[in-house]
């Protein structure tokens, strides 16, 4: 059996920029993401907790008089207060369910050490995500987040819908670091995703903080949402014994990682803040999964998270 569930001819991309025909390439995993079967997991140091994901949304359909064994919680009290007799609101399911990539391009994103940038990565992503939504005949949008400003996408199916997010993921994003912009996002994001969506968030979760919790929170509400972190291996531990010029937004720095000390405490650093991201998912009851650039292959750890483990490849996908 082979190591790695994906074809030996696709691979992710690698390097510091964002190529369109890559992305394109994506296409070709989709089958490997059938999101209709997706399951909700939220994992920490006790165990995990599965449940169904909400999947399709419903649309309001028409009012009728309330019969024996209706659900009390679909009463429409507004017109039985008018007509003095119970009524209740009747739904349909919706045919296409809006699925939202969310894609983090802040200029903290641009950064890798070893086989990718985040944000290639994260654009790699996104484009996986869209064109197995594609394959389920799902309505796709996106919001891509840059420092200054924001793209939106209403959802649409088809592959155009498709090909303009790549080209939209393609394009240059303006690079200048905003403090506070991850809790703009967030409340940008509670004010527009519509109910019924399924988001999937896709960043580094850099100034991820207990505002941002909140806004999310509501989101969470009448939404499912999956966190998907892209890191470094450069962020978790410093390089090997040597001397190094950092450079972080505007300022440059010279250190020393032979410095034991130095090494523990920014390692330390970075568990600090994994545990703090991973507590405020956990509040939310959103899957947290966690991706490194490093990997050549990342669809194992992502369908894990999507607990799709022991979903085959074909079996969401339309030929």
């Amino acid at each position: 059996m082979s190591h790695h569930p994906v074809s030996s001819d696709i691979r992710f991309s690698a390097g510091a920029v964002i190529e369109p025909a890559n992305l394109v390439n994506m296409r070709a995993l989709a089958g490997f993401l059938p999101l209709h079967k997706q399951r909700k997991i939220l994992s920490d140091l006790s165990g995990s907790h599965a449940s169904a994901v909400r999947g399709r949304g419903l649309d309001y359909a028409e009012v009728r008089a309330y019969q024996p064994g209706d659900d009390i919680r679909a009463m429409d009290w507004r017109v039985t207060a008018r007509t003095g007799d119970a009524h209740i609101k009747v739904f349909k399911e919706e045919r296409e369910r809006p699925v939202i990539i969310v894609c983090d391009l802040r200029s903290g994103m641009h950064f890798g050490t070893r086989r990718a940038f985040k944000s290639v990565l994260a654009a790699d992503l996104s484009a996986l995500l869209a064109w197995a939504a594609m394959d389920h005949g799902d309505r796709i949008g996106a919001l891509l987040f840059s420092d200054q400003d924001e793209t939106d996408l209403r959802p649409k199916t088809g592959r155009k819908q498709v090909l303009q997010l790549i080209n939209a993921l393609s394009r240059e994003h303006p690079q200048a670091f905003r403090e506070g912009r991850m809790a703009q996002m967030c409340r940008h994001l509670r004010r527009v995703i519509r109910p019924g969506s399924a988001v999937y968030f896709i960043s580094d979760f850099a100034g991820f903080d207990d505002e941002c919790e909140q806004q999310l929170f509501n989101l969470t509400q009448h939404s499912d949402l999956v966190a998907i972190q892209v890191s470094d291996p450069l962020e978790a531990e410093l390089p090997p014994p040597g001397v190094y010029n950092f450079a972080y937004q505007n300022t440059r720095q010279r250190v020393n990682a032979a410095d034991k000390t130095l090494r523990q405490r920014y390692h330390q650093v970075w568990l600090q803040r994994q545990q703090q991201l991973r507590h405020h998912m956990l509040r939310l009851k959103t899957p947290l999964i966690s991706l490194s650039t490093s990997s050549s292959d990342p669809m194992s750890a992502l369908r894990s998270g999507l607990g799709l483990q022991s979903v085959s490849r074909h079996s969401g996908s339309r030929s």
